[in-house]
This record gives structure tokens, C-alpha cells and sequence, in this order.
């Protein structure tokens, strides 16, 4: 489980400098910044893929895939509408739930449900 912590350490920083910028994009709603906001998401999925494979935790990565292709996705059909309080709706929860999933890692809280599910993987009682 130990060999979790490094990747862990660099998701979380990357994601909250991302989360940052997002938060100041959608202040203006400047959708060209949050459409590469979708892309940023999708490298730091794609950049930490194999270590969350190696230590077989796919979840994380996926949702930081599937998170920013959201975004990248709804940004770009933006070009052809205007922007609607459905799109911000949408925007702000994933913002949220992003945020949330930062905020587990940073306090330590995601490392310790994963130890607890591996606990009880392990336990063979």
C-alpha cells in the first residue's frame, strides 16, 4: 500500500493547481480556459495510468478521464450555443466532486479507505 502514497502525492498536486485555475476560469465563464481545463484532467489521467495500474487502482484513473473528457466535451459544443445555467450547473459539479476527491486525498482520508478495503480483501477469516 505504501507504493500508493507517491502517486497519490502527485494526483493531489496536480489536480488542486487545476482545480485552482478552474475556479478562476469559471468566475468569467472563459470556456476556452475550462475546455483545456477537460484537457489537463485527461493528461493527468493519462500521465499517472500505469502506476495506478501497477498497483491495480484503475477507479482513480478513469475518474479523472472520464472527468475531464466531460469537460472537454461540453466546452466544445459550446462553440456552436451559448453558454446556459445547465452548462454552469454542470461545471460546478464537477468542480465539486473533484474538489471533494482532492480534499479526501489531502487529509488522508482516500489512502485510509483504501488500506481498509484492502484489509478486508486480505483478511481471509
Amino acid at each position: 500500500m505504501e507504493r500508493f502514497l507517491p502517486i497519490l502525492q502527485t494526483i493531489q498536486t496536480r489536480l488542486r493547481e487545476i482545480l485552482t485555475r478552474n475556479e478562476r476560469y469559471m468566475l468569467k465563464w472563459d470556456v476556452p480556459n475550462i475546455r483545456g481545463i477537460g484537457e489537463d484532467l485527461i493528461d493527468l489521467a493519462w500521465d499517472v495510468s500505469s502506476q495506478l495500474i501497477e498497483v491495480e487502482h484503475r477507479i482513480l484513473y478513469r475518474s479523472l478521464k472520464e472527468a475531464g473528457l466531460g469537460i472537454w466535451n461540453r466546452a466544445s459544443e459550446l462553440r456552436d450555443r451559448s453558454l446556459t445555467e445547465e452548462d454552469k450547473e454542470y461545471f460546478r459539479s464537477v468542480q465539486d466532486a473533484l474538489g471533494n476527491l482532492c480534499e479526501k486525498i489531502e487529509t488522508g482520508e482516500y489512502y485510509e479507505a483504501l488500506q481498509k478495503v484492502a484489509t478486508k480483501i486480505n483478511y481471509k477469516g
